[in-house]
């Protein structure tokens, strides 16, 4: 083994479903490795309570302004010091209209359960999401450590008190 290769952070991956394929980078150097959809999980409303319900299905058409749970078929240990972004793919998002709720969504070291991904469909048309096909993007990111401390005063910045948009208006 060569120093690179000792460098390198192993995560072991583990399948929750026998048709699930581990997420693989496309290219080297990305910074995000493709998951595929292995099921398709639907809310519904019994007796007021929410449920999601997994569907026996290997297509799924999400409506316009819908949201559907798509589980990614594998589970993972994440050493303490890191956690994981579930991402939008970018294609999806921009020919289809489709992305990942709660983006970035947190995996954290200690989540032994299967990985899901919340996906909607903001476009005005249906689209046809299928198992196995990829759907969203994992991104490996180091935890750093912090505190808070509450205060009732902060430091003064260039920016101040200006609110949402008031750095575009120079």
């Amino acid at each position: 083994m060569n120093k690179t290769e000792e460098k390198i952070l192993k995560i072991p991956f583990k399948k929750t479903r026998r048709e699930a394929k581990i997420p693989k980078f496309s290219n080297p150097d990305d910074a995000g490795a493709d998951a595929r959809i292995m099921g398709f999980k639907k809310i519904i409303v019994e007796k007021g309570e929410k449920k999601l319900i997994e569907m026996d299905s290997e297509i799924y058409i999400l409506k316009p302004l819908e949201r559907v749970g798509c589980p990614l078929g594998f589970a993972t240990a994440i050493p303490p010091g890191y956690y994981f972004k579930v991402v939008p793919r970018s294609g999806l998002a921009l020919w289809d209209g489709l992305t990942i709720l709660n983006t970035p969504g947190t995996i954290d070291s200690g989540y032994r359960n299967e990985w899901m991904a919340i996906v909607a469909n903001l476009s005005n048309k249906d689209v046809e999401l299928k198992k196995g096909e990829r759907i969203c993007q994992i991104i490996l990111g180091r935890l750093h450590q912090y505190k808070i401390i509450e205060t009732n005063d902060l430091p003064d910045s260039e920016r101040g008190l200006g609110g949402f948009g008031s750095s575009g208006k120079k």
